[in-house]
């Protein structure tokens, strides 16, 4: 894919991230796709995986929202980077919410495969974005690790 259809696919996955429309989000993403949160250690793969991945997340912080300041691009990937920001309003990984919000920054390395994104890798402080939350960094690294099958 050339920058143009990158860019232009890659905005229309995010306008459908914003809008919380899980058929647009899969629509973006090839069939064997996959969702990974380096933070985590967790990869979902398929579209039914990356669904629940991305039902957790809406849930877990309902306003989920980058502020995308930067990309860059190489041969069929675009990476992504910003601000991350969002309220932890609903369970996470099954860690109760505190409530608390958190700004953190991000990277997203998202690359194409058939016309389409072959999946999406997201980086961030996981500490950090704790912290800011109130949330349980202990809790949630467990909750992670028993959900990788560690």
């Amino acid at each position: 894919m050339d920058r143009d259809e990158m860019i232009r696919l890659f905005e229309t996955h995010r306008a459908a991230e914003a809008a919380r429309d899980y058929d647009a989000i899969l629509a973006t993403f090839v069939p064997d796709c996959y969702l990974e949160t380096a933070a985590l250690g967790l990869r979902s793969e398929g579209h039914a995986a990356a669904r629940a991945a991305y039902q957790g997340y809406f849930t877990a912080f309902p306003d989920l929202q980058p502020d995308d300041r930067g990309r860059a691009f190489g041969d069929d990937v675009i990476v992504v980077w910003g601000t991350l920001r969002g309220t932890s309003g609903g369970d996470w990984l099954g860690v109760p919410p505190s409530g608390g919000t958190f700004e953190v920054p991000f990277a997203n390395v998202a690359p194409f495969r058939e016309g389409r994104m072959a999946g999406e890798t997201i980086y961030f402080d996981l500490a950090t974005l704790c912290a800011q939350a109130g949330i349980d960094l202990t809790a949630i690294r467990s909750a992670a690790a028993s959900r990788a099958g560690r």
